[in-house]
């Protein structure tokens, strides 16, 4: 049986998922694997997207070859760790099930959706930035974070890690710190810093990560008060779709930022 460590952090588009990516890759002995999952859902013949329907599917894009590229034995390897969308493996969740999956640690990484969405929204309609030319409710992702995050806690884990990308801002040390003790592997002391330039892995989503590729760590936003700024701008700006998304997937976002893990901090000044 293989000591090596799996684990997914699951999450929705613009929840800091890169920045995070980033900085666990700053561990020693471990092998980071960018949103696999994207290719069989837009890309392959199973592909559950029409984003890119024009293109020719991609026979080898398939869900069962991310799998196992997933549970591959890599050497000097202590520690497999992926980031990914729920929303790729929609209606796709009993494949975690399988005994290739039974050993992985599924964590999870959260964002005010009211600032996620609206960021997805202006990024979807910015062709030059990103290549899309148009928003779409299903790639919002929150719903399908939710109803997974629900699958895990009942078949899989009772009591999955959940992050939140603000607390991940303003105070990563105590974060990062926090989530390798919480899936067992070493935390490393700057971890959360970086060398700015690009990463060969990530070249099939460019665009989407410049700031991350520019950054040499967690850019702190002003905190909380973002929210209510965002809140307004949305009204003034967005789509009514986009509007709508924001709301449905407050009550799922809320519902998991109340078990989320909180850094070592504010903790200890609930239980003080």
């Amino acid at each position: 049986m293989s000591d090596t460590k799996r684990v997914i952090l699951w999450t929705a588009p613009r929840c800091v998922s890169t920045a995070f990516e980033r900085c666990m890759m700053n561990l020693k002995n471990l092998k980071a694997i960018h949103e696999p999952y994207s290719l069989p859902y837009y890309f392959g013949n199973e592909r559950l997207s029409k984003r890119y329907i024009s293109e020719d599917a991609i026979p080898a894009a398939t869900y069962n070859s991310v799998g196992q590229l997933l549970q591959k034995e890599y050497d000097g390897v202590d520690c497999v760790f992926s980031k990914d969308m729920a929303y790729y493996v929609k209606g796709r969740f009993g494949i975690f099930l399988e005994d290739g999956f039974k050993d992985f640690q599924h964590t999870f990484l959260i964002r005010n959706p009211e600032k996620a969405v609206y960021s997805l929204y202006k990024a979807s309609i910015n062709p030059k930035l990103t290549g899309w030319d148009y928003f779409d409710p299903e790639e919002a992702g929150f719903l399908q974070l939710f109803e997974l995050y629900n699958f895990v806690k009942k078949h899989v884990n009772p009591s999955p890690v959940v992050l939140d990308a603000d607390d991940l801002l303003e105070a990563p040390d105590e974060i990062m710190q926090s989530y390798c003790e919480a899936i067992g592997v070493d935390h490393e002391p700057g971890m959360t810093r970086w060398e700015p330039g690009p990463v060969d892995e990530w070249d099939v989503w460019a665009g989407w990560h410049e700031n991350v590729l520019k950054s040499s760590g967690f850019q702190r936003t002003p905190g909380k008060k973002e929210a209510s700024n965002c809140k307004a701008a949305c009204k003034e700006e967005v789509p009514d779709d986009v509007a709508r998304v924001i709301k449905q997937s407050m009550s799922g976002y809320e519902a998991m930022y109340a078990q989320r893990l909180l850094p070592k901090s504010t903790a200890k000044e609930l239980i003080s």
